[in-house]
């Protein structure tokens, strides 16, 4: 008999949950979705408002006393930046939004770092292989060191290698810059939107010295062995294997970098659009020092005058 009942009542109650459920409207269950999403897009916005206040906390760039000097550089926009302190030495039009070129490619280093093991391989797909020059001239399928990659996306600004790369992250360019442009938001670069990981002139690819003066000033403070990938001088070379063919570049393209002891790391750019932009960082009594130039149709003078002025002026 008890156990009559208690089947009696089980089948009441599934009757009445499957009336109350199945009785609500659609808009019901649309709301309670609805409701769900803003709880996950609230909680996701805490957590980067929380890194953003502990970028800022250690990432912040130091204008108190900086000092303006427009007639140093022809370059349109141009600054130099104590990289121990984030002390801006020196300024040119620092916030305007200009294109970068393949200064792009120092974010798309310090992402590649931060998400792929330096030893993995990964295999060159077919837009890869087709990326206008620079390059490292790669066939499709081969299948690359991100180490290697790397050191051709720093010393030669090969945008075939920033591809392999974008594309190695979760086998997903469009992770890969949804992870650029993220660490642009919490950085808080104002004048930055990147559209793509190599830095090729698109629409709405910007940038300004300031902004990549900052994202140079977080790379070196928290990835260091960039310098590795920026600063190497010499040859370099990918032995061939069954996986990959033999790939080969002499050195480093920045004049700048092969000429001045006091280099620690170059990233070059050049576009018609965009013109010479450089990245440069070097060092003085043991203190390193970063300078940037956009927009610049005389690069190796416009090299030489910031590192000279950061040199006397650290």
């Amino acid at each position: 008999m008890k156990k009559k009942i208690l089947i009696a009542v089980g089948f009441c109650l599934a009757v009445f949950l499957i009336t109350t459920l199945f009785g609500k409207s659609p808009s019901y269950f649309k709301g309670q979705a609805n409701k769900s999403d803003t709880r996950i897009a609230a909680k996701e916005a805490k957590k980067e408002e929380k890194l953003k206040n502990e970028y800022r906390d250690k990432y912040s760039l130091d204008e108190s006393t900086v000092e303006y000097n427009d007639f140093m550089i022809q370059a349109m926009s141009g600054i130099v930046i104590d990289a121990e302190t984030g002390k801006i030495l020196y300024a040119k039009e620092m916030h305007k939004k200009l294109c970068p070129a393949s200064i792009t490619k120092i974010l798309t280093g310090t992402i590649a770092l931060e998400n792929l093991d330096l030893n993995k391989k990964l295999t060159v797909s077919k837009k890869a292989s087709q990326m206008e020059a620079f390059n490292m001239s790669s066939r499709e399928g081969e299948k690359l060191k991100t180490e290697d990659l790397m050191y051709a996306l720093m010393m030669i600004s090969a945008n075939d290698a920033a591809e392999i790369l974008a594309e190695g992250v979760d086998g997903n360019r469009q992770t890969f810059m949804d992870k650029m442009n993220e660490k642009v938001r919490l950085l808080e670069l104002k004048e930055t939107n990147f559209k793509n990981p190599s830095g090729l002139d698109e629409p709405g690819h910007t940038s300004s010295a300031y902004d990549i003066g900052k994202l140079t000033y977080y790379t070196i403070k928290t990835h260091p062995d960039i310098l590795k990938y920026m600063g190497e001088k010499g040859e370099y070379s990918i032995a061939p294997t069954d996986e990959n063919d033999v790939h080969y570049w002499p050195g480093h393209v920045s004049l700048t970098m092969r000429s001045y002891p006091e280099m620690l790391g170059a990233k070059t750019g050049f576009t018609d659009e965009a013109r010479n932009t450089f990245i440069g960082i070097a060092q003085k009594n043991g203190r390193k020092f970063i300078f940037v130039f956009m927009g610049s149709d005389r690069g190796n003078e416009d090299a030489h005058a910031l590192l000279n002025f950061g040199l006397n002026n650290l």
